[in-house]
């Protein structure tokens, strides 16, 4: 009796597994293609085998952004409730930007009526948002291909997004078909500040303040492409790193996102390998972040802000539109998606 009901659970969990791998080849062929952002890391596992670890934007999902369920789950903070919601099934819902990406609208516990959406399930929930897993987070590969990968994100493409590109079900499941790089990279050299005076030397444990950095777009491509690098650094957003928890501050320049018209003199076509350089001072006004949770407290420099490590921005290197640029000097060769670069805080620390 016993070896029958054995071989009766043995059977079931290869049928199980058959019906699973049977469905994802079914997906593979017929699903929905859709375009992903993402960052390669931790390029080995071991106990799994060669693989690269794809981390996507939509993976952390902003409070903002959380809808039904997950809307509640974020107001709780007792550590203990919020372990009870891991693993629960959640639906982002996409939409297609006019660059071909998929970018998160919202996240529910609720299975969309319609549109594109994805099935995935609860990895953590904070007071900041929800981060999630999909079921694509890793590209199997050779293990040298993939320490080839993970080796090129720091040296021959650094500073440059992977797009995976998926199919997608109707049930919201997906499946993890490629990947390619982007073309354009960006890079960040932070300014080293002045020495400090003798008498007040810093402690070991003390980050230098963050006054400047110097942005470096480069052209990983094997063609002729162009980038817009308008005055004052206008081409450039001060953009608040989603993955740090309890970030509470937001950059000034997001009450006014008006760019001025670009001009000829403004466009600058990058040969294959070649860079474009721009130095931002972020000591100046334009640049100045507020602290949310002082809503009366006024603009200040980041080197003024107390708890820094909180003070967590990317820059986002944001051309103007294909609208805005008709008409001007190697147009058809302008990039207009948007790039933006790793972390980075008050204290220069960097993810």
């Amino acid at each position: 009796m016993k070896i029958r009901l054995f071989l009766a659970v043995a059977a079931l969990q290869v049928l199980v597994l058959a019906f699973m791998a049977g469905q994802r080849e079914w997906i593979a062929r017929t699903g929905l293609p859709v375009t992903l952002r993402t960052a390669p890391i931790d390029p080995d596992d071991p106990m799994r085998g060669a693989y690269v670890h794809l981390d996507y934007e939509i993976s952390q999902v902003p409070a903002a952004f959380c809808q039904g369920g997950p809307a509640k789950w974020i107001k709780v903070t007792d550590y203990r409730e919020q372990q009870g919601w891991r693993d629960r099934v959640v639906y982002a819902a996409l939409q297609v930007s006019p660059h071909g990406i998929a970018e998160l609208v919202s996240l529910s516990d609720v299975r969309p009526a319609g549109g594109v959406f994805l099935r995935g399930r609860v990895q953590s929930v904070g007071t900041d948002g929800v981060r999630v897993r999909y079921g694509i987070e890793a590209l199997f590969m050779a293990k040298a291909a993939a320490q080839k990968v993970e080796s090129m994100v720091r040296t021959e493409k650094a500073g440059a997004p992977i797009d995976a590109h998926i199919a997608v079900g109707s049930s919201g499941i997906s499946v993890l078909k490629g990947y390619e790089w982007e073309p354009l990279g960006l890079t960040l050299a932070f300014d080293r500040p002045p020495p400090r005076p003798a008498t007040n030397p810093p402690q070991p444990w003390q980050q230098p303040w963050l006054t400047g950095l110097t942005v470096t777009l480069h052209n990983y491509g094997d063609r002729d492409l162009a980038i817009v690098d308008l005055p004052e650094g206008k081409s450039f957003r001060l953009v608040p790193n989603r993955r740090v928890l309890a970030g509470h501050y937001a950059w000034v320049g997001d009450r006014n996102q008006d760019q001025p018209e670009p001009h000829a003199a403004e466009v600058f076509v990058l040969k294959p390998g070649a860079t474009h350089t721009c130095h931002l001072d972020l000591t100046q006004p334009p640049w100045w972040i507020t602290d949310t949770n002082k809503p009366r407290a006024s603009p200040m420099p980041l080197q003024k802000v107390q708890d820094g490590w909180m003070a967590s921005f990317r820059i986002e290197y944001a051309p103007p539109s294909a609208d805005a640029c008709r008409g001007l000097p190697s147009a058809d060769l302008i990039r207009h998606v948007p790039l933006r670069s790793r972390a980075f805080n008050a204290n220069q620390g960097v993810d």
